[in-house]
Parts: C-alpha cells; sequence; structure tokens
C-alpha cells in the first residue's frame, strides 16, 4: 500500500491517477478516466486500451512498479500522459511481482474477448497485433456460445459466417474430418435444473484453440448444437443422436427417422 518508502504510489496519487493507494493495490492497474477523450483506435471497448498500464504493489523489499500490459501501448494517448506527468518511462515490456507472476496475458484475452462480445469482430482483426491467435479463437468459442442477455432472439455474439471470416483473415485450416471433431466432445451430459428444461452444457477434451474454434462452427451448422431461449448454445437432440452413434454411417433421431452421420 501507499505509505512510508511507497515513493512511486505516492506520486501516482499525487498526480490524481489513483484515489489512494489502496484502491491502487486493489485495482491492480491505472484506468484512463472518464472524460478522457481517446481517438481510433483507442478509444475500442477493449479492456486492454481502458487499463493500459499494470501496477505491482510495493512488497517487503520490492519498490512498487508499473509496466506496460502490451509493448505497443507505448502509443496509447494515456500512457503518454501518465508518463509525462510521473516524469518516468513505463517498462515497456512489462513488470512481474515477486513471484513472477503479470496479467499482461489477461489482456490479450479481454482484447479478443471483448471486441467479439460488443460486436466490433472487424476491429479485433485490424487490431489483432495487440492479441494473439489463441486468444481469438478462444473468443471466437466465446461468441458462438453466448449471446447477448437483453435479446432474446439473439444466436451469439457472432454468427458462424462471421466467425468463418475471422477464421479465414487468421489463415486457420478447416478441419476435414468431421467425426474427429465430434469426438473431441465429452459425451453430452444433461444439467439438472431446479426450473426448467434440462440443459445439455458442451464440454471438450482439450484440443488446440484453433481446432476448438472450428469444432464449435461446423458444431453449430451441421445441428449438433442449438441455442436454448436464453441464447445459450447446448446440445441439441440431434447431436445428442448423432453422438451416440458413434462412428456408424447413419443414426436414428429422436423423432424415428434414419440421418446419414456425416
Amino acid at each position: 500500500m501507499s505509505g512510508a518508502g511507497d515513493t512511486l504510489g505516492d506520486q501516482i496519487v499525487a498526480a490524481g491517477l489513483a484515489a489512494n493507494g489502496f484502491l491502487l493495490d486493489i485495482n491492480g492497474a491505472l484506468n484512463v478516466p472518464h472524460g478522457f477523450q481517446l481517438p481510433a483506435p483507442w478509444n475500442l471497448p477493449s479492456r486492454l486500451f481502458r487499463f493500459p498500464i499494470e501496477v505491482i504493489s510495493a512488497e517487503q523489499d520490492e519498490p512498487r512498479k508499473i509496466g506496460l500490459r502490451h509493448p505497443l501501448l507505448v502509443a496509447h494517448p494515456f500512457v503518454q500522459h501518465v508518463e509525462s506527468v510521473l516524469g518516468i518511462e513505463i517498462a515497456r515490456e512489462g513488470v512481474t511481482n515477486r513471484y513472477g507472476y503479470s496479467n499482461r496475458e489477461h489482456g490479450l484475452w479481454h482484447h479478443a474477448v471483448d471486441l467479439i462480445s460488443d460486436g466490433k469482430w472487424r476491429d479485433l482483426l485490424e487490431t489483432q497485433e495487440f492479441t494473439e491467435p489463441r486468444s481469438i479463437f478462444n473468443a471466437v468459442v466465446y461468441g458462438l456460445t453466448y449471446s447477448h442477455h437483453e435479446d432474446k432472439t439473439a444466436s451469439g455474439h457472432i454468427s458462424t459466417a462471421e466467425a468463418r471470416q475471422i477464421m479465414r483473415n487468421m489463415g486457420a485450416t478447416e478441419p476435414t474430418d468431421r467425426a474427429a471433431l465430434l469426438r473431441s466432445f465429452a459425451k453430452p451430459s444433461a444439467c439438472q435444473q431446479e426450473r426448467g428444461a434440462d440443459r445439455w452444457p458442451i464440454h471438450l477434451h482439450g484440443p488446440c484453440a484453433e481446432d476448438k474454434a472450428w469444432s464449435f462452427i461446423i458444431g453449430i451448422e451441421d445441428g449438433w448444437f442449438s441455442y436454448d431461449r436464453s441464447g445459450f448454445l447446448q446440445w441439441s437432440p440431434m447431436g445428442r443422436d448423432r453422438y451416440a452413434a458413434g462412428d456408424s454411417a447413419s443414426f436414428t433421431e429422436a423423432s424415428g427417422q434414419t440421418a446419414f452421420a456425416f
């Protein structure tokens, strides 16, 4: 906490960049104040852009440290403002606590998932240098799985067509073995609810992020998954029947109709 020996913390508080040392320690970051004007692309709804500077608390014999959550944030207007006010150069490669931990990796995920969730996937592709392919692929899965709660007709933050555009831009290669994709999922199992119908959550055994994204895209397109009334993706009756059929060339749906596997 800011106090005796915490010179940097005192400077930050005195400059009005944090209310006090206690909140500075809790937040672990310097956030862009409301009203601070940001030009594009820094005004995008990304937590990486809203909280560009990580703050490590003073620990025993180690002083407080601040660093960028991504090296390219050096061009961020708020970062430049903080450097000017404090008269220091913020560590470009970030900082870690005494155990070698930093939340910089979370910033890569936040940038991808925040823009996907806000429907700004094109802006994500234009600013993908602030994240990594793995985070983008995982954000695609998130965007296909969840919907905006206020929109009861929603079916995902992004559509499969939009997801395919993202994958194509990322140079991702679509798998051809649909049976292998299906087997990468854990056996469908109902989640009992106190009220309403059972839910059938989707779980993967652990493929790479790229294959995981393709699995969800193809799973939706092939009818393995469907959205419930709240806009949450789950196993469909057809998908559960298909999974139970294993490697059979055909299977019988719950309706009694015979269908080809792939």
